[in-house]
């Protein structure tokens, strides 16, 4: 979330106020067998928090992985 400051207009004229902005931000995928270097898959806007589980299930839902059971660790 990122803190701005806001001008509303209602009836009795244009008030400031205090207001927050979701934010996206990239998240690069890479992914890597036994014995191999870690190779870049995609990149994903997403809002910051949850990014193991984002990738996981991309990975899952892209055919990289068969299931959770295919998977070893998962690290920034």
């Amino acid at each position: 979330m990122t803190a701005v400051r806001v001008r509303t207009l209602d009836a009795n004229g244009a008030v400031d106020k205090p207001d927050k902005l979701v934010t996206e931000e990239p998240m690069e995928i890479r992914v890597h067998g036994p014995g191999q270097q870690p190779s870049p898959l995609a990149v994903t806007m997403r809002t910051p928090g949850h990014d193991f589980e984002l990738a996981v299930g991309f990975c899952i839902t892209e055919g990289v992985l068969g299931g959770v059971d295919d998977l070893d660790t998962v690290a920034y």
